[in-house]
Order: C-alpha cells, then sequence, then structure tokens
C-alpha cells in the first residue's frame, strides 16, 4: 500500500531544515546535502506511491523513504531543543554548565545526522531501478497516478450491471433526476447537472438507470456515457464522445430513413479538431452526455468548449464526491444554469429493506430471523445508510451460516474483514479513492479522526488546535498567527467537507460555520488500517506493546486498564498520545519515566479517564504544544509546568484544578487557556490566577474561565488584546469599570461569557460606548438595574443568553433584543417585573430559537404577525399567571419545536389555539400550520407534578 503521509513529512522537513540551516555551524552542509536528495525523491514520490499498490520492492522505496523523514525530523527537533534549552538560563554560568553537558548530545546528533545523509543519498539513488515517473505538480496537487482508473474500474461495472431487485429506495431518485433532465419542464434552463454524495452512496447505479430510461431516451436522441476515472486522456475522452453520438446518429438514420446520414468523424489527436468537431457535429441536435466520476476541475475546460450550449435542451450530467467540482462545472451565461443533486444516504426502513433482500436473498419472504435482528440492525447501523457497504455486507452474509454465532464474528472483526475478505474489497476500494485523491497536507488531517472512538464527534476549535499542535496546518514557511490558523484550517476543512470524507456534525446557528465533525463508521475502520500501515498511529485498549515505528499513540475505552511496555530501551519518537474514556488508571503512561521516552512528544491529551497525578517530568516535554487532562481527577499542576516554553494549549476543563502554580506565568507562547467547572446549568466555577500572572499571555486568544475576585486580577484583562473568547466569574460591581476598559481593546473578540456568583453584585457595564466590534456571543449572570446603551449597537451578535434573576428591569426586555439584526438564539431567564411581553411585526427576524424562563409577572405575551418569521424552536416556561396561550402562535409556520409550561387554570379545549396544537401533537401532522411541529409539551401545574 502507498505511503501516504511521505509527501507531507518531506515538505515539513524541508521547511525545518532551511530554517534552522543558519544555526546548524557545521551540520549546515550535511542538511544542505540532505534537503537535496530530499528534494530530487519527492518528485518521483507520486508515482512510487501509486506503483506500491501493487509492487512490494516499491513499497519499500516508499517505506524507507519514509522512515528516513521520520529520522530527520527527529534530528532537527533534537537539535532545536538542545540549542533552545542551553539559552533558557539567564546567568552565564548555567549556560556555560548547559553548553558543556549538551556536547556529548550534539556529537551523537552529528554522528546521527551523517549516517541519515548516506543513508538518503543511497536510497534516493536506488529510485532509478523502478522507473518511476518524474512529477512536476506543485506540492499542493492531488495525488493522480495511474492506479485510480485500475482501482475504480470493477466496483463501477458491477454498479452500471446491478439487477433491478437489488436497488431499493431509488425509484424516487430516479423520478428527481428524470425531472432535471426533462428539456420541456421546469428545470429546462438547467444545462448542468451534477449528483454529488459520497464514494458508495450509488451515483453511478442512479446515473445509469436515469441514462437508460425510455423517456430520457426519446427526450435525447443524442446520447454519450463517459466513465472518467482519476487518470484520463483528454483526447481519448473526446474521440469517446465523438464515437458515441455518431453511433446514436446511426442509429437514428436506421429508424428514420429520412434523416441524412452523418459523416464519419475525422481520426485526429489533436484536441482543437476534435472540439471543432463535436461543435459541428452537434449544431442543431439535442445531446445528454453523462460524465462518470468526474474528479477535478481541468476536464470542464475541455468539455464547455467542446458541448455547446444551443438552448435547445440539452443536457450535460456528472456525478462526482467534490462538491467544489460540482459547483465548478457551470456555464458562464446567465441564462444557463447548474443545478447540484445532493444524494443523501439510505433512511432506516430503506436501509433494512436492502439489508434483507441481500443477506436473505435465498429466502422466499427475505425475513430476518428474530434472533438474528438485534446484531442485524447493529450492522445496518454501522452502514448509516451507505447502499455500498449494505450490499457488499449483506451478501457476505448470505454465503453464512444463518447462526447466531456466525453472524456475532463477523460484526466484532468488521475491520478485519474489511482489509483481508475478497468480498468486502469494494467498500475499500470505493470508499479509499477519495483518500488517494487528496492533497498531500490533508492526508493527515484526515487521517487524525481515526485517533479519536468510533463515532467520536470533534469540535472545531479543539480539532484545529490539535492540528497545529502537530504542525499540520501551513502557509508558506514562519509560525502561522492566529487568523492565519483559522484560514488555513477552514480551508483543509471545507475541502475534506467537499469531498465528502468528514461530516458536519453540528453548525452553528446561522449554519454559517460547521462546528463539530465525524467520520462515518466504515471509513473510521479502514482509517484504523491506514493509520498501523503508514505507522502513523497505533490505536489500541487495553495492553499495549509501544512500536517503536509509530509516531503516535491513542489508548481508547480502555476498561480493564492499559499496560505500557516498550520493545526497546531507546527513546520513542511518539509525537502524540491520547487516552480517551479509560475506567482504569493506566499503568506506567504517566510515570517519569515512560515521559522521559518520549521527549519529543507535542501533544498530551488525558480525557474522561482515573488520572490523578502529572509527575515533574512532564516539564521536560520541551516540544510539547498541546496538554489535555480534561474529565479527570487531577488537582494540581506540578510547577515543572513553567518549563513548557513551547506550549499553545492548556486544557483543565471538567477537573478539580482551581489554581495554578506561579511558574505558569513563563508560558509566553500559550494560546489557549481553558478551566472551569459546571456548577449548576446556568453558572461556572472559574480557575484562580494570582496577580501578576496573566499579563504575561500576551498572545492569548482564548481564556476561560477565569475567577477575577482576586485583587488585581481584572486589570490585567487590558494587557490580553488578541482574546477571542474570555470568560470570567465573581465579577464585582465595583470592577465593571476596568472590564469595559479592557474590552475596549479586545477588537478580535467574538465571545463573551460574565457571571457574579452573589446578587448582591450588579452589573455595572455602562462604561463604554460600543462592544467589541466582531463580538457574536454574549452571555451574561447576574442582576442588571438596566440593559447597558450599547446593547442596542449589537449588530453581530448571533447568540445572546442573559440569566438575570435578580434584576428588577420595569421595561420589556425584549423590546431592545428584538431589534438586533442577526440574533438567531437568544435565551432569556428572570429579571423583568413587568406584566407583558411584545414582539412586534418586524422583530427577531432572523431569530431560530427563544428560551422564555421564570416570568412570574407577566400575563400576557403578544407576537404580532410578522415577528420572529424563521423561529425554529420556542420555549415559554414558569409563567404562572399567564392567561392565555400567545395566539400568534399560529402564525409561526416553520416551527418544529415547541414547548409550554402554562398554568393548569388556562388550559381549555375550546380555545382554537389548543385545538390545533393538540391534533397536531395526536393526530393529524398534515394540517398546513403546524405540520413541521415534532414536540408539543403541555406542562401545567407544575408544582404538582
Amino acid at each position: 500500500m502507498a505511503e501516504t503521509a511521505v509527501n507531507f513529512v518531506l515538505g515539513k522537513l524541508m521547511s525545518l531544515a532551511w530554517a534552522e540551516a543558519e544555526k546548524l555551524s557545521g551540520l549546515g552542509k550535511e542538511f544542505n546535502v540532505i534537503a537535496k536528495e530530499i528534494k530530487s525523491m519527492q518528485a518521483f514520490l507520486m508515482d512510487a506511491e501509486g506503483m506500491a499498490e501493487d509492487d512490494s520492492s516499491a513499497n519499500n522505496w516508499v517505506t524507507e523513504v519514509r522512515s528516513i523523514a521520520y529520522r530527520i525530523e527527529d534530528a532537527i527537533d533534537e537539535y532545536t531543543m538542545l540549542q533552545e534549552t542551553k539559552y533558557q538560563s539567564s546567568n552565564f554560568i548555567q549556560k556555560a554548565a548547559r553548553s558543556v553537558h549538551h556536547m556529548p548530545a550534539l556529537s551523537r546528533l552529528a554522528r546521527s545526522i551523517k549516517d541519515i545523509k548516506a543513508e538518503v543519498v543511497d536510497v534516493n539513488r536506488r529510485k532509478e531501478s523502478y522507473n518511476f515517473k518524474k512529477h512536476l505538480a506543485e506540492p499542493g496537487d492531488s495525488s493522480s497516478s495511474g492506479r485510480g482508473a485500475a482501482a475504480a474500474y470493477p466496483s463501477q461495472v458491477s454498479s452500471l450491471f446491478a439487477e433491478d431487485c437489488d436497488l431499493v429506495g431509488i425509484n424516487h431518485r430516479i423520478a428527481d433526476l428524470i425531472k432535471l433532465l426533462d428539456p420541456h419542464g421546469e428545470y429546462s434552463t438547467c444545462s448542468v447537472i451534477a449528483v454529488v454524495g459520497m464514494g458508495g452512496l450509488g451515483k453511478t447505479t442512479l446515473a445509469r438507470r436515469v441514462y437508460k430510461d425510455g423517456a430520457v431516451g426519446s427526450n435525447f436522441p443524442f446520447r454519450a456515457w463517459i466513465t472518467v476515472f482519476q487518470s484520463y486522456s483528454p483526447v481519448t475522452l473526446l474521440r469517446d464522445i465523438m464515437r458515441q453520438f455518431h453511433e446514436a446518429g446511426k442509429a437514428t438514420v436506421r429508424i428514420n430513413t429520412r434523416v441524412e446520414p452523418h459523416e464519419e468523424p475525422q481520426d485526429t489527436n489533436d484536441i482543437p479538431t476534435l472540439i471543432d468537431n463535436l461543435r459541428n457535429f452537434l449544431v442543431d441536435k439535442r445531446y445528454l452526455a453523462v460524465f462518470d466520476d468526474v474528479w477535478n476541475f481541468e476536464l470542464w475546460d475541455y468539455i464547455k468548449s467542446a458541448l455547446p450550449d444551443q438552448g435547445n435542451g440539452s443536457k450535460i450530467l456528472i456525478t462526482t464526491r467534490d462538491e467544489a467540482v460540482a459547483a465548478a462545472w457551470k456555464r458562464s451565461s446567465y441564462s444557463c444554469k447548474n443545478y447540484v443533486y445532493k444524494m443523501q444516504p439510505l433512511s432506516s426502513g430503506e436501509a433494512w429493506n436492502l439489508f434483507c433482500n441481500m443477506a436473505f436473498q435465498g429466502d422466499y419472504n427475505k425475513l430476518c430471523p428474530t434472533e438474528l435482528r438485534p446484531l442485524s440492525l447493529k450492522m445496518v447501523s454501522r452502514c448509516e445508510g451507505l447502499p455500498l457497504a449494505i450490499v457488499a455486507i449483506g451478501s457476505l452474509l448470505s454465503t453464512k451460516q444463518k447462526t447466531l454465532l456466525e453472524w456475532q464474528r463477523l460484526h466484532k472483526n468488521l475491520g478485519f474483514h474489511l482489509q483481508n475478505n475478497s468480498q468486502l474489497k469494494d467498500i475499500r476500494r470505493i470508499l479509499f479513492l477519495s483518500y488517494h485523491d487528496l492533497p498531500y497536507y490533508l492526508k493527515p488531517c484526515f487521517l487524525y479522526f481515526g485517533m479519536f472512538p468510533e463515532d467520536y464527534t470533534i469540535s472545531r476549535g479543539r480539532l484545529v488546535r490539535l492540528w497545529a499542535a502537530e504542525g499540520f496546518l501551513e502557509k508558506g514557511r514562519g509560525k502561522l498567527t492566529a487568523e492565519e490558523v483559522d484560514e488555513v484550517a477552514d480551508e483543509y476543512l471545507s475541502q475534506l467537507i467537499c469531498r465528502n470524507l468528514i461530516q458536519v456534525s453540528k453548525w452553528d446557528f446561522n449554519r454559517q460555520r460547521a462546528k463539530a465533525f465525524r467520520v462515518h463508521d466504515l471509513l473510521h475502520e479502514l482509517i484504523l488500517q491506514k493509520l498501523k500501515e503508514l505507522s502513523f498511529c497505533q490505536v489500541s485498549a487495553g495492553t499495549c506493546n509501544v512500536d517503536i515505528e509509530f509516531r503516535r499513540l491513542s489508548i481508547l475505552s480502555s476498561t480493564t486498564g492499559a499496560t505500557f511496555e516498550s520493545s526497546t530501551r531507546s527513546k520513542l519518537s511518539i509525537r502524540s498520545i491520547f487516552l480517551i474514556g479509560a475506567q482504569v488508571k493506566p499503568a506506567k503512561l504517566l510515570q517519569g519515566s515512560f515521559l522521559k521516552g518520549v521527549h519529543l512528544l507535542r501533544v498530551l491529551m488525558i480525557e474522561d479517564a482515573p488520572v490523578a497525578h502529572i509527575p515533574d517530568e512532564v516539564g521536560d516535554l520541551y516540544h510539547l504544544r498541546y496538554l489535555s487532562i480534561r474529565y479527570t481527577e487531577v488537582q494540581d499542576l506540578p510547577n515543572s509546568i513553567g518549563k513548557l516554553v513551547n506550549l499553545e494549549t492548556l486544557d483543565l476543563r471538567h477537573s478539580p484544578i482551581f489554581q495554578l502554580p506561579m511558574a505558569i506565568k513563563k508560558l509566553h507562547k500559550l494560546r489557549h487557556l481553558s478551566a472551569y467547572m459546571q456548577t449548576d446549568v446556568f453558572f461556572l466555577r472559574g480557575l484562580q490566577l494570582s496577580p501578576g500572572v496573566l499579563s504575561n499571555f500576551k498572545e492569548l486568544e482564548k481564556l476561560s474561565c477565569i475567577d477575577v475576585s482576586q485583587p488585581g486580577v481584572i486589570h490585567e484583562l487590558v494587557n490580553l488584546k488578541h482574546l477571542r473568547k474570555l470568560s470570567i466569574t465573581d465579577l464585582k460591581t465595583e470592577d465593571g469599570f476596568a472590564l469595559c476598559k479592557a474590552l475596549k481593546n479586545m477588537d478580535q473578540l467574538q465571545r463573551l461569557f460574565v457571571n457574579t456568583t452573589d446578587e448582591g453584585d450588579l452589573f455595572d457595564l455602562q462604561h463604554m460606548a460600543s462592544p467589541p466590534p466582531l463580538l457574536r456571543r454574549l452571555f451574561l449572570g447576574g442582576p442588571l438595574k438596566r440593559f447597558p446603551d450599547w446593547f442596542a449597537n449589537l449588530s453581530n451578535v448571533v447568540e445572546l443568553k442573559l440569566f438575570l434573576t435578580g434584576s428588577d428591569l420595569v421595561e420589556d426586555p425584549l423590546k431592545i433584543l428584538q431589534t438586533l439584526p442577526n440574533l438567531a438564539h437568544l435565551g432569556l431567564l428572570g429579571g423583568y417585573i413587568g406584566l407583558g411581553l411584545y414582539v412586534r411585526s418586524t422583530g427577531f427576524q432572523r431569530l431560530r430559537s427563544l428560551f422564555l424562563w421564570n416570568f412570574p409577572e407577566v400575563s400576557t405575551i403578544i407576537i404580532e404577525k410578522g415577528g420572529l418569521p424563521i423561529l425554529e424552536k420556542l420555549v415559554l416556561n414558569e409563567f404562572p399567571r399567564l392567561k392565555r396561550v400567545p395566539p400568534g402562535i399560529r402564525d409561526l409556520k416553520n416551527v418544529t419545536g415547541l414547548t409550554l409550561h402554562i398554568p393548569e387554570a388556562i388550559y381549555d379545549e375550546s380555545d382554537p389555539i389548543f385545538k390545533l396544537i393538540s391534533a397536531v401533537a395526536i393526530y393529524d401532522e398534515s394540517d398546513p400550520i403546524f405540520k413541521l411541529i415534532s414536540a408539543v409539551y403541555f406542562l401545567y401545574d407544575w408544582d404538582a407534578s
């Protein structure tokens, strides 16, 4: 198999080598030679990876290159550590002592680098014997070796000739596509139609069924079906289109003798001539051209010239996995539009029917035996509606005995079968075609999802910080700014989403930005195989003999206690360690002796594990950039934490750490500090810092959550000008001025959380004219005398939560809030002593969810028609004096979730509003007003309940 991580590693090593060259003194020459040899090999690696799929010799060469690349990276990191730690002391005598102490290590490093140089030269020389082709593509280009066609062909052929009886859930999709292709219908101006979806969804099967449909054939006398593959020849492709159109012309002549026969196409390899021939042939002809499995943008440059739009209903249909490719295939004319048809997975019912059709295809009724049903449902669930996977696994099970033991074996060892069972080869090939097509810099980012448990959702922020700590995010050379990290990460995530390799599991309120991600369960299984194959990460549970070849270690959901042993006494080159979901404390993992052996570690992430102690040796991890011990039992950090001068992220959330040692003020590169415990649904317990600490964190971007009740701490916030997220607790009334002064300097702030713990401390936030310009999320927990004047200027805020218990607000709080132009989510708890709430016809034009709690005096809620036009979720909770349910609810046609907590006395079955809601909730889902409501609850007489 191809060593797909090599291109990324080599690019990174080139940057490191050149960046350090001036400091390497005598070693500079050696690094220059190494860099030159690596660059020479890099041009051949793309072809080598393709050959390595089927050629063991080529695979061995690629493996050697990867191994050498890792050794060079280790050497550079060792050198950097030795050089930088030598200058950490300000005392001249200590510096001299360190220099003497480091001399043996530098000598060993010099010998190692010379050995590596000799090995690099040898490996580079041996590449000539493999006849690799030199690729001159830019480093960011996708891999596109000849393996693509060979790998894809068998699966696509089987898709073209799938039996009709095997197809489930395709009929309505066929109808959709035929409607889009109708040259006389409502989509007649759509000249290009793209069917998009992840591999295995059945795009080819769908397109082929439509292509062969009789009505489609009648509408398009001239048709051509072109399978593109990853590697294609424009000349061959254009000639094939011409040949198929010409054959269709002959058929037309045979059917209609009055039609003049067409001249035979000129045989040529000249692309402009081929394009001219096609254009001339298609004059006044309506055609349909299907391009199956399109991978890139370049093909469209040929097709749009060769296949003109003549305004006669001619269509181009493509299938692709990449949404960016689908968007690029469009006509320049405004009147000629393109349409992107996104393939969705099968519904649970469709998936189950398809599974039964395949697994029990020899049975008359194709029903699943009762004893096999629970396990069958689990296997279908893991396929997540992917027809290719359901058909393959069902077909394999059809050859097995219908016993629980036999089926349990397959379910338990599905990953092994995906790798080794020939009946599941289509799943492996189809799903991994998208991976092979990735540019080198995206491959490690995608593989990283395999280091988390199956079906694990990871937030965007944490994923980006991990990628940054690993060095995966690159933009030229040099350290990225905070803005550049976000830009590059967004580009990477966008590409992975567009290629249908990762799934968005959570969006922000306006669906403008993805907030969390996951991968398909079967893709996760295949990633695990790649992690092992590439020595990218050793994933294990329980006893683990650490392999020296692996660069990362991930221990997931261990229930028996993980034991770690090293196969060698030498130091390990592990860059990351994950420990997630362990129920028993892992032996040796966090002992000082083990940490000394992983001295090049960049990421240490411990989550949801019974770990209670961090040893002093953690301070020796010079390269550590990411340290997370959230949901652990750790109560304090060692003073040696101050030695982690490269640390960028420190995540202590939901661990009982409430104070940090003074040594933390040495962490000048810290960008993200998160530490809090949730005390109840509304409030957090913050971290206590000694005065003088915060002023040292000049690069800090996220600070959450800090107790500012300590003397002087609130005044240090004014120095944190790069903050994007700020959470503070225990704000005192007299500190309101200092907070406002600090906020005036925070031009990058996007999220602000502030609360008090004493109801006697009123928010005093009137000391600024306007909020931070980029503020999008605001949480205030504590009493207010009145809303600050700058609330009217919260024009960019999309989420606002105000828990104002203890306030005595007389003015309707909705009066000012409903004017905010971008507000999408509003939560308002208490603090209002007025009698009514009023939503005007122009109010809350972008609000999607509204939560109102604890309004003991409110008797009337008025919602004018036109207000809350796109509201999806409404919660009215604890309104003991409410006289009636707001009649305006009937005009909220987009509501999908409604919760009312009302007095029993106002529940009146004769009230039309109750009749409407009750009918929908219990009987009639077709009601035109409330047909989209999915959950309606009446919680009345709460004292009794």
